[in-house]
């Protein structure tokens, strides 16, 4: 529920930046909403990604393991802390602007409110089921609690066994906890890199969109502040989502 609440948010974003008659007459297209906005598009994927590779890895009928179960719980309530930010710039948009708005806008904004209260509740109720199974979970170390890179390597293997995609995947992760240069082994540096890389990207994606930067400066100041945006929600991501756990233990449940 939670995935379909971001799922019909991210149309509502894809509509108001990419369909020009909406996009044009978007009451949020301007700060200070639409930097709350855009802050949760850069973050969301972050949270979302994860959180769809862990789900489908443990589909089926077997228990989910708790510190899988964990990080889809911290993964949901991430995405939907996230979701109501930029929902509730976009209403006071609504509520501050002037002239018509589009329809299709409108109703996008809607259901994804009621599907983000919809999955708070289930969420908040698996929450207090799993209680008592995530208490015991405090106990086991970081280093035995799978990652992203497990969960990819569990989710290829289930749905390719044997393949060329399961092997790389299953080699992947490996290497991570042999090479020296791992991001398990330096998480913060490798935040940091991936962060300065998106904000590189993303700055010449705009000048490739809208048209080449005025100068230097701007330039700078927009990657800089698309770099932090994202160097914060992938720095949450390892403490909070364990997107990255320190290179060693292997988790007993994962695939040697």
């Amino acid at each position: 529920m939670t995935l379909a609440a971001e799922a019909m948010f991210a149309a509502l974003c894809l509509v108001t930046t990419q369909v020009h008659a909406v996009r044009l007459t978007n009451p949020w297209n301007a700060d200070p909403y639409d930097a709350v906005v855009s802050s949760v598009i850069l973050v969301l994927p972050v949270v979302a990604l994860p959180t769809l590779v862990r789900l489908l890895a443990h589909r089926g009928p077997a228990l989910v393991p708790a510190a899988a179960a964990r990080a889809v719980l911290a993964g949901c309530l991430t995405g939907l802390g996230c979701m109501a930010a930029a929902l509730m710039a976009c209403t006071a948009a609504l509520s501050g602007g002037e002239g018509g708005v589009p329809v299709l806008a409108v109703v996008l904004l809607a259901g994804s409110a009621a599907a983000g209260v919809a999955a708070t509740g289930l969420v908040l109720r698996a929450r207090e089921l799993w209680s008592p199974a995530l208490t015991r979970l405090d106990r086991v170390p970081a280093a035995a609690r799978p990652d992203l890179a497990d969960e990819i390597a569990t989710l290829t293997a289930s749905l390719l066994p044997g393949s060329v995609p399961a092997r790389i995947a299953a080699w992947l992760d490996k290497g991570l906890d042999a090479w020296r240069l791992s991001p398990r082994r330096h998480p913060w540096a490798a935040v940091v890199a991936v962060a300065a890389a998106a904000g590189a990207l993303v700055a010449q994606w705009h000048a490739l969109r809208e048209g080449p930067w005025a100068g230097a400066m701007p330039a700078l100041v927009f990657a800089t502040a698309v770099a932090v945006t994202v160097g914060a929600g992938l720095a949450a991501g390892v403490a909070w989502l364990g997107l990255l756990r320190p290179a060693g233990m292997r988790p007993a449940q994962y695939p040697a």
